[in-house]
Parts: C-alpha cells; structure tokens; sequence
C-alpha cells in the first residue's frame, strides 16, 4: 500500500502528529510520502504531487476557529478528480476538545467528494495552544503523550479498512459557514502585525511564513493581506518581537517541550473548558484501556 499524507502545520503540533503517523505506517510496512501543503502552493513552480501513484490520501491540518485553514481548503480545490473512486482521511488538531471542532471538515469532505474521493477515516487530538493562552508543560505533555499513544492504534484501524467518524454536531454547516470569517479576519488582522523594538532584525519571520506574507521594505517590515492568523511568525520569534493586532493579548510565544515536567506549575486557567478536557482525556483512557485489554487476550 502507498500512502500520500499532506498537512499544514502552523507551529509544529499537526507536524509532529503527522510525522508520527508516518513512523507507524512505515513501521507496518506501508510505503508513506508526506508534503507540506505550504510547499506545494507557495514554493514550487510545478504540481509536484501525482495523486494517481496512492492508494489513499490524508489531510492533516490544525482547527482555526471550528474550520480548516484557508491555505488546506486551497490545496484540496487544486487537486484532481480521480476516475476511480480513492480513499482518503483526515487529522486535524485543536487546542480544546469541544464538539464544535468536528465540523471543521465539511468543507473539505464536500471537496473531496467532488474530486472522487471517499473519506472513511476522521481523527482529531487535542494539542497546546498557540493563540489565546499558553497551556501548561504539564497539559502539552499530557496531550501529547495521549496522541502519541493513541495514533498507532488509530493507524491500525486506517489500515484494516473500519470507518471511523467524528461526532454529529447540529446545524454544522451552516455554524462551519458562520465561522468561517475567520479566513477573511485573519486576512485583515494580519495587515495590523507590527514588530516591536524587540525585533533585531533576524528576518526569521519572513522566512518561515507560509504565504510568504512577511517582506521587508527600506528596512522596515512589511504585513501583506496573505495572513492565515498560523501565529508561526509571533509564537517563534526569538524575541517575542511580533505584535498581532487585534489579539495581541491572546498572543503565546514560545515553542512547548510536550517534556514531563519537573516541578509543579500553577495552572491559571484550570476552569477553561474543564468538563471537555475532562470527557476528553477520560476517552483517552478507555480507548487505550481497551488496547491493553486486546494485547492481554492476545
């Protein structure tokens, strides 16, 4: 079998998934390429993906405001229609497990299915923030040692052909519809970034933006209209050097470890979605109960 995985990652959390998903299939013998969806819209000067050579095609993508990004929705509108019908999955990421991420899909399902594509898979994982507030070691490490858990099981079930989907949530579409102006915000916050006396002029930010829409004008910094609010630029900044308009107060700079931490932090927003959290890590748990169960039976 030959797997085709392309993902957009905004600060690495969907990237790592990814990877890992990649490291599971290849450990099952499952010939896996994987591309970034920024390189093949913005920085090459051909179509460098051949659907046609895959037997099933994955979209990875973190959750901006209850929909995929523009850029995923964008790659997905330029692939080809098959002939034959083919299969394809999703992952997306989400920094709360509320029940509204489910519908972040359905523009990209409905695009699939235009282009013959049959999704038969859906998984989602709960990774730290990097917009709104910073979580602490303690839930980035939590969240991602249960993903890491989770996905090999959750590779498994791709490869044995069982159908899995997110919850149903009422109204969906349209509630996918409303939200969705996030794409257009984002396209009018990201005109108001600015760099702060912080900045020392690294230009690393011009260089990791995936729309390429960060330039440099007689020295000074320059914020087009390409934004996708991926928060790469601000969360990565070396200097905290990146001001992000309207929400700079949700603004979190700085990469997470996902390392168990040593020593006890006070955790200031504990209250934050607290039952979804908790439902959440809780079906971890049994999930992964269930798993050590089949290898006992084993």
């Amino acid at each position: 079998m030959k797997v085709l995985i392309c993902y957009f990652s905004g600060t690495g959390n969907t990237r790592r998934v990814v990877n890992k998903y990649a490291d599971c299939l290849k450990q099952k013998e499952v010939d896996v390429d994987v591309y970034k969806i920024e390189d093949v819209l913005y920085n090459s000067n051909q179509w460098p993906v051949n659907f046609d050579e895959y037997d099933m095609v994955g979209i990875g993508y973190p959750v901006h405001a209850f929909n995929a990004p523009s850029i995923v929705i964008d790659f997905v509108k330029h692939m080809s229609k098959q002939t034959n019908e083919h299969k394809a999955f999703i992952i997306n990421t989400s920094g709360e497990p509320l029940k509204l991420n489910n519908i972040s899909s359905i523009k990209i399902r409905k695009l699939l299915k235009k282009r013959n594509y049959e999704v038969t898979n859906e998984f989602h994982y709960c990774m730290p923030y990097n917009i709104i507030f910073r979580h602490t070691d303690l839930m980035a490490y939590k969240m991602w040692n249960y993903a890491e858990s989770l996905i090999p099981m959750d590779c498994d079930t791709l490869l044995s052909g069982n159908k899995t989907k997110l919850g149903y949530v009422p109204m969906g579409r349209p509630l996918a519809c409303i939200f969705r102006v996030e794409h257009w915000g984002g396209r009018v916050n990201g005109k108001r970034y600015k760099v702060s006396e912080n900045c020392i002029k690294c230009q690393m930010c011009v260089k990791i933006c995936p729309t390429h829409n960060i330039t440099i004008e007689n020295g000074e910094f320059k914020f087009g209209k390409n934004c996708l609010m991926c928060m790469r630029c601000a969360h990565l900044c070396s200097r905290d050097a990146i001001k992000i308009g309207w929400f700079n107060k949700w603004k979190v700079n700085g990469t997470y470890n996902f390392q168990k931490p040593t020593e006890e932090e006070e955790n200031k927003h504990k209250r934050y979605c607290k039952k979804a959290y908790e439902r959440y890590f809780t079906d971890c748990e049994r999930r992964l109960g269930l798993l050590k169960n089949d290898k006992q039976k084993k």
